[in-house]
């Protein structure tokens, strides 16, 4: 499996997670076998492994801030706008009531939002195939038209990543993603976690 190095972010949270950082370099710079934290192959403990699973969560869920924020600059739309071009993206036609419930935005807000996507052509408003009274936001430009410049190199990184991962394990990565995806989705519209 591979190992990338990892760096240390400063912050309230730093001094928290500083064992699991050093354990997880020592591990690195050590040339062990074991995954990170554990020299010379020992077994993790369950409880070292969550740790490192939560704190690389929330580096991840940081980098994804910085990463849409560099994504919304690239395509000449504030943050918002991106988001909400993003969560139809992956959740298809909404209705803005749907988008608004989202993004956790008021549904005034997703009016002027959903207006400046549609006059830059970016989406277009449908009526309701079984309500005519109510709207679905469809998209009509696709993703990779839309990044001036040329791409992120975003699918290259994790294509070149991937490589280092058995098949075994890519498919307990995608199994894992896809649980998070649903308990992420359940905590952001306040349903409590199942029993």
């Amino acid at each position: 499996m591979p190992r990338h190095r990892m760096q240390r972010g400063g912050g309230a949270g730093r001094a928290r997670d500083d064992g699991v950082w050093e354990s997880m370099e020592r591990a690195t710079d050590s040339g062990g076998s074991g995954p990170p934290g554990h020299p010379g192959g020992a077994e993790p403990s369950r409880a070292d492994l969550y740790a490192a699973i939560q704190y690389g969560g929330q580096r991840m869920a940081a980098g994804l801030i910085r990463l849409l924020h560099a994504m919304s600059a690239r395509t000449d739309l504030n943050p918002t706008d991106f988001q909400t071009y993003a969560l139809l993206n992956v959740g298809g036609p909404m209705t803005p009531g749907e988008i608004a419930q989202g993004l956790r935005l008021a549904t005034g807000s997703v009016t002027v939002v959903v207006d400046r996507l549609e006059q830059r052509g970016l989406v277009e408003r449908r009526r309701h195939p079984a309500d005519r009274r109510k709207v679905v936001v469809h998209l009509r430009t696709p993703p990779e038209a839309m990044v001036r410049g040329g791409s992120l190199g975003i699918r290259d990184a994790m294509v070149d990543l991937h490589d280092g991962y058995s098949t075994a394990e890519l498919a307990v990565i995608s199994d894992w993603l896809q649980r998070v995806g649903v308990v992420l989705a359940d905590l952001a519209a306040g349903d409590p976690p199942p029993d």
